[in-house]
């Protein structure tokens, strides 16, 4: 029997025969690593901590991915001591850089730690803004946050250390840091020894990247740029990143002012409004008083950080000495990365200011754009789907005109993503231009195995086929289904698609019909109604009888199925011919669910299915008639291993909506010293009962007086229907039947995520935001593990989204 203990790094003594000892540091290198990248952070922070060996080791994971991040914090002292907030007593600075600098710190003093680092991440602490309601409205050149010249210097320091960093993301970045960080890593000076090879960039402002002097050889070496969910502004026009009425900068000090939580609520910060038309009942905050108000801030934190402050008024080194900053650093970006670049992503960029203004500069960056050429590009992804200020300026169509060429010199292109009414223009081309698209359809059929088509978003939600009048309108359509019949057909290698945004059903049934040839793995389908059908009858009636205070806003517009053809068909399956040619057709006639339809043509090959959108959706435990037929379908996708799909919680008790208190006994249930929610494994699932016993139901005694207390049937309810480990098996009863049983006796079953739509309702605003609930059923439909519910922002949800994306 040999035996391993931990020892010191140095090499033990010899052991005797008899019992042969020897320390875990006499371990290979390699070895242990290999033990070391299996544990979780937290062991990996107490086995650094107790042991000299392991800190060696533990470390180069540790410190593999550092997060600068800010913090808030309240100030007390005689000023502030009547103050008093939602947080406690005190002035609040909503931007502490703190935590920043000491992190900073560590990489500044310490080379060996900083060489460890390979991902850089600095976001801001508040939420990224709603898409839809705030980013439209928000500027992201905050000037006063991390305005401190101190930490600037610092930063430089740290650069100079962070070696081997090869991943940058800047996520809701403070302007004066994203700026430091760009030219920073993108300063051909700087020391490395593995070149910064990805970026991203997501609301945050580019403008006023100050870089040295540069040679027109210079070349930035990245190999994949994300840039999502920004402004694409100009310093050649000023006026782009001037704020109009009612828009607004994050600020220190300022305005109070509620921003979106990104989980169903909102949350109190400051920001600085534009001084146009501004209200004169608001009290007037100058630009000099909050410049004051951030440098007292600041003063504050420097004097808790002495020994950083020493530190660097010790160290001040020369930094970058700005010749130049790129007048429309967006494109300036992507010129520069051209040779090396292998992935574009351009997601939900807002191309003009407003929602009226005019095309011309929009159009003059496509046209840019177009110009552009990229060796070795793999991924070119242009998504817009979500507010009016990204659509592309008209006249842009992918396989005509603007980027035919483009697309023509870009022949290893492998994933793509763009508007689904702008491959093809309205008007049929000239015969030759005709004959250049087909042979660039043919060639992208056979190497395309990644596509991704939007729509923009309509507020009523999808029709079952597009009937509309307008002319804009009967245009947007002949594109479609141009796309549909000229494109879709031809693509054969594809494994991957994505359907989303304001696309009509009957158009996404012809989509996936025409890809009949194409190996598909992964089917996903994003819109406001629940893309295979609409469980809550006419108008939302159905729902309406279920839940009392629904009203008429998510349910309008929604449209009858057919009941008595979907009853008809849903369990008759025709087999395809072996000679099958696909011919579009239109409409919504009498008909199998459309979940039969792509199981006709997909089940064999697909992995995973994505169902979203609420409008219509399933009623958790409360199935109306035509919700089984819908879902019965998908027991024929028996190499099914994962399934998204939207679900209704009624959230409506003794006549109000209790999501709030729901959500926050989700909140409860987290371990406050966990970053994720753990993975919980039930012994066994419950025994199916016959009969629904609602759990606020009560004996009715005899004799009321025998049992006097007073009874919550909300406290029950919460417990008994609403708690993580209830929803999962209520997920399970639900969905589980429809599954395939080949899928499910598979190890590991099928992984189900259950998305809910919850938030905050208060007169006009509602802050809904979305939960998943991430459950694996197996055999028998027993639940076999479950975890969450989890909004999109939550922490580990959030870094597992960062670390998963594709194509990045």
């Amino acid at each position: 029997m040999i035996t391993i203990e931990e020892g010191s790094c140095s090499r033990p003594p010899p052991c005797s025969e008899a019992e042969p000892r020897i320390s875990i540091d006499y371990l290979p290198t390699e070895l242990l690593q290999l033990i070391v990248g299996f544990l979780p952070a937290a062991d990996l922070k107490s086995a650094a901590l107790v042991s000299r060996c392991f800190y060696r080791h533990a470390s180069d994971f540790l410190w593999q991915t550092v997060c600068l991040a800010d913090t808030w914090k309240l100030h007390l002292n005689d000023e502030t001591s009547q103050l008093w907030g939602d947080r406690g007593q005190g002035e609040p600075d909503e931007h502490d850089d703190t935590p920043i600098i000491q992190k900073l710190y560590i990489l500044a003093t310490n080379p060996d730690i900083a060489s460890k680092v390979q991902i850089l991440t600095h976001r801001c602490h508040l939420p990224t803004p709603n898409i839809f309601t705030e980013l439209p409205r928000m500027y992201f050149h905050a000037e006063t946050l991390s305005q401190d010249s101190r930490l600037q210097a610092l930063l430089a320091l740290a650069i100079r250390n962070l070696v081997n960093v090869h991943t940058l993301r800047i996520i809701y970045g403070h302007w004066n840091l994203t700026r430091a960080l760009l030219g920073g890593f993108l300063d051909p000076a700087r020391p490395c020894r593995i070149p910064l090879r990805k970026l991203w960039l997501e609301s945050c402002s580019m403008l006023g990247i100050g870089m040295g002097l540069l040679s027109a050889q210079y070349a930035t070496g990245l190999e994949s740029i994300r840039i999502r969910r920004l402004r694409a502004e100009s310093l050649s026009h000023i006026e782009r990143s001037q704020m109009h009425f009612l828009e607004y900068r994050l600020s220190r000090g300022g305005h109070p002012w509620q921003l979106h939580n990104a989980a169903g609520g909102w949350l109190w910060s400051t920001v600085e409004f534009s001084k146009e038309n501004f209200p004169d009942r608001w009290p007037q905050i100058r630009p000099e008083q909050l410049k004051a108000k951030a440098d007292e801030f600041d003063a504050h934190i420097w004097e808790d950080l002495a020994d950083v402050q020493q530190f660097v008024d010790a160290n001040k080194i020369g930094g970058v000495i700005p010749q130049f900053s790129p007048g429309d650093p967006l494109m300036w970006l992507l010129a520069k990365s051209s040779s090396t670049l292998t992935s574009l992503n351009l997601d939900w960029i807002l191309w003009r200011q407003g929602e009226k203004d005019d095309d011309f500069y929009a159009f003059n960056i496509m046209q840019e754009l177009a110009q552009l050429r990229f060796p070795n590009l793999r991924a070119f992804q242009m998504r817009n789907a979500v507010v009016p200020q990204t659509k592309l300026p008209d006249d842009v169509f992918l396989l005509e005109d603007t980027f035919l060429d483009f697309l023509e010199a870009h022949t290893k292109i492998q994933c793509l993503s763009w508007p689904l009414d702008r491959f093809y223009s309205h008007t049929k081309p000239s015969p030759e231009l005709q004959s250049r698209t087909r042979r660039l359809v043919a060639h992208l059929g056979n190497v395309l195995v990644d596509l991704r088509l939007d729509s923009y978003y309509s507020g009523n939600g999808e029709t079952f086929t597009d009937e509309s009048r307008e002319i804009h309108e009967q245009q947007e359509r002949v594109r479609r289904r141009r796309f549909i019949s000229e494109f879709a057909p031809w693509m054969s290698k594809v494994e991957q698609v994505k359907l989303e945004g304001g696309i009509p059903r009957d158009e996404k049934k012809e989509i996936l019909r025409a890809l009949h040839s194409a190996p598909l793995k992964k089917i996903v389908l994003i819109g406001v109604t629940f893309p295979i059908g609409n469980t809550w009858g006419p108008r939302g009636d159905e729902l309406k009888a279920l839940d009392p205070g629904q009203g008429s806003d998510a349910t309008y517009n929604l449209e009858e199925e057919d009941l008595d053809a979907i009853l008809h068909s849903y369990k008759h399956t025709t087999p395809l011919p072996s000679n099958f040619k696909f011919e579009a057709y239109y409409g919504w006639r009498a008909e199998a669910p459309f979940l039969q339809t792509i199981a006709l043509h997909h089940a064999s090959t697909v992995e995973e299915l994505k169902l979203c959108g609420y409008n219509g959706s399933p009623v958790l435990s409360f199935a109306t008639p035509i919700t089984n037929p819908l879902l019965y379908p998908l027991r024929h996708f028996d190499n099914l291993r994962q399934l998204v799909i939207s679900l209704w919680l009624l959230t409506y008790f003794e006549e109000s909506y209790r999501d709030l208190e729901i959500i926050q006994s989700w909140m409860d249930t987290r371990s406050p010293s966990s970053t994720a929610l753990v993975v919980v494994t039930p012994p066994a699932s419950p025994s199916p009962t016959p009969t629904a016993v609602d759990p606020t139901t009560m004996p009715d005694f005899a004799n009321p007086a025998a049992r006097p207390q007073e009874f919550n049937r909300w406290a029950v309810a919460l417990k008994t229907r609403f708690t993580p480990s209830a929803l999962a098996y209520r997920v399970a009863q639900d969905i589980g039947p429809h599954l395939s049983p080949i899928a499910k006796d598979r190890h590991g079953g099928v992984r189900v995520r259950a998305s809910f739509c919850l938030g905050a309702r208060e007169g006009r605003r509602t802050a809904n935001d979305i939960f998943d609930l991430d459950i694996r059923i197996g055999r028998n439909d027993q639940v076999l593990e479950f975890v969450g519910p989890r909004e999109e922002g939550e922490k580990g949800r959030f870094w597992q989204k960062l670390e998963g994306r594709r194509w990045f």
